[in-house]
Order: C-alpha cells, then sequence, then structure tokens
C-alpha cells in the first residue's frame, strides 16, 4: 500500500513538474496570464471605484498589489522568436524597440507602488489613483498591443 502511494505521489510530480515546464516554455502563455491577472485587480479596482461594489481598503491595497508583483518581470516573457504563434496581441514593435517597452513595464510598476498605499486611504483617494494608473496601462497598450479587429 505504501509502495503504491508513493508511485502515485511520484507521478502526480512528474505531472506537476511536466505542467508548470511546458507553461514555462510558453511566453505568450505567460504573458497572457500575468495581463489577465493584472486585469482582474484593475476590475477589482473599477467595481469599487463605480461603486458596483463597496470599497475595500483590503482588496484595493491587494489587487494594487497584485498589479505591481505581476509587472516583476514582465519583459522576460517577451524574448526573441516569441513575436508570432499563439492568439498574441503584441505588436513587433516591442522587439523593436525592447527599451522603449521596458520603460513603460517599469512606469507601470513604480506607479503602482506609489499608489498601493493612497488606494486604501479610501474611495476618494481610489478613484483619484485610477486615471494615473490607467494613464501607465495606456502608454504601453497604445504603442506595443495590437488594436482589437
Amino acid at each position: 500500500m505504501r509502495i503504491r502511494a508513493a508511485f502515485l505521489l511520484a507521478g502526480l510530480g512528474v505531472v506537476a513538474f511536466a505542467a508548470a515546464a511546458v507553461a514555462q516554455g510558453d511566453p505568450i502563455k505567460q504573458r497572457q496570464e500575468t495581463m489577465k491577472a493584472i486585469g482582474g485587480s484593475m476590475k477589482v479596482l473599477g467595481e469599487m471605484a463605480k461603486g458596483e461594489k463597496p470599497y475595500d481598503a483590503d482588496a484595493a491595497k491587494a489587487a494594487m498589489t497584485k498589479i505591481n508583483e505581476s509587472i516583476d518581470g514582465f519583459t522576460a516573457l517577451f524574448p526573441k522568436g516569441s513575436e508570432t504563434g499563439g492568439d498574441t496581441a503584441a505588436s513587433p514593435k516591442i522587439w523593436e524597440n525592447m527599451a522603449e517597452f521596458e520603460e513603460d513595464a517599469e512606469a507601470l510598476k513604480m506607479v503602482s507602488a506609489e499608489l498601493t498605499p493612497v488606494v486604501g486611504e479610501g474611495i476618494d483617494s481610489l478613484r483619484g489613483s485610477l486615471g494615473k494608473l490607467g494613464g501607465a496601462c495606456k502608454d504601453c497598450h497604445e504603442d506595443f498591443r495590437l488594436k482589437k479587429e
């Protein structure tokens, strides 16, 4: 019985490791998952700002922290060779001007770090922060995201 359990656990470990390796090997999927996480956090903040959900200081700070953490290492998910394939909205301009792309990502990192404590100060502070946060997102999306058709 113990041997069977050990083999089962070992098998599950191999499957989990293989799944992680596949995800790690797919930068398009990784960056899409990162953007979905950021989008989910933006949704939380937006719903509170619009009054669709009650304001919650801890949830607002957690959402902003998630944005800040998600952008860490984000530009590394755009290695040469991942320009095409999959369902990507990444513009070829990223690889043509990686330095500017990295600057935009760093700007989002700095803005989200700056605003994390601010969004916890009250609904008015949250509402006042979203324009600056949205501007950092927009700056990058305008230059480096393909337009949806």
